[in-house]
């Protein structure tokens, strides 16, 4: 009997290492070039494999009753030795997948909640595939006018930042649009207020802008921050450099 056991022992112990991992197994070598996925949500992402990175990230995500949005990553993202790779967008959202095979990489897409404003913690989650993006990022615009969250424009030319075209700026040339971060140059108009009336002083410094902070929305990709800095005579106590968010 005590023959048996002791033969019963060895081969449990003999069985053992067959049934842990092996130790540093290598992860799945992903296929280079694009990919892409629809989330769980029915959102497109898309990336690319290349050099052992993730490039040229796109997203979009529901976020509860806030409605739908979009993101781009520009940076590449690195893929670790274990084929995982992860994302943490600014604003809130984080993507994280791992590839589990060379054509095939698993994921999830969480937005956190927010209090400002109120939005609920979603989860999405993705299998990605070589392939085509499922999606065109489309144009790249800045809203064009305080207070009119519709009035966006491409390369605008005029942009108006006070109420009653008391402030704006115009005669704008930019380079490098459509970048996560675009510049311009051009004047400003600035009247001094007087209760809407028309009249009064006027100033016109040169002006530099800087826009940053691209987002995807519904169908376009929406600069967020303003940033400009004025040249020449001001009025009294007018700021000569100022950040937006629009």
């Amino acid at each position: 009997m005590r023959r048996s056991c002791l033969a019963i022992g060895l081969a449990i112990v003999v069985a053992l290492p067959a049934l842990a991992p092996a130790a540093g197994a290598a992860a799945a070598t992903p296929v280079e070039g694009p990919w892409q996925a629809t989330t769980s949500d029915g959102l497109p992402v898309s990336f690319e494999v290349g050099a052992g990175h993730i490039l040229y990230l796109r997203y979009s995500f529901e976020w509860g009753f806030c409605g739908t949005f979009g993101s781009g990553i520009e940076p590449s993202l690195p893929i670790d030795a274990e084929g995982h790779w992860i994302s943490t967008d600014p604003r809130g959202p984080v993507m994280e997948a791992t590839f589990v095979a060379p054509d095939r990489a698993e994921g999830t897409l969480i937005a956190p909640s927010r209090e400002t404003p109120g939005c609920p913690e979603t989860k999405a989650t993705f299998v990605a595939q070589p392939g085509g993006a499922p999606f065109d990022p489309g144009p790249a615009v800045i809203r064009t006018r305080v207070g009119a969250p519709k009035a966006r424009a491409s390369h605008p030319r005029l942009i108006t930042l006070g109420r009653h075209g008391s402030f704006r700026l115009y005669d704008l040339r930019w380079r490098d649009w459509g970048k996560p971060r675009t510049q311009g140059t051009g004047r400003a108009y600035i009247r001094d207020p007087c209760g809407g009336c028309g009249h009064g002083p006027i100033w016109r410094p040169r002006v530099r802008v800087r826009l940053g902070e691209l987002t995807q929305e519904n169908g376009f990709r929406l600069y967020l921050n303003l940033h400009y800095e004025l040249l020449g005579r001001l009025p009294p106590h007018f700021r000569r450099v100022k950040s937006l968010y629009f």
